[in-house]
């Protein structure tokens, strides 16, 4: 099994002294999910709910 994960950083909410916060925040929501094993397929979003990337297993 492969986990495929995309993000794209080129938006406001990485802008400036944003984007270590901002992506430890998203993965810190992706450990969590893995945690109770939930994580499924889906996509990421940034702080203002914009769609950022997405996670997938193959």
């Amino acid at each position: 099994m492969r986990l495929n994960l995309i993000l794209d950083t080129d938006n406001a909410a990485f802008e400036g002294d944003q984007l270590g916060p901002e992506v430890s925040r998203i993965f810190e929501d992706l450990a969590k999910e893995f945690s109770y094993c939930t994580l499924l397929d889906r996509k990421l979003r940034d702080i203002n709910g914009n769609t950022v990337g997405s996670i997938k297993w193959t």
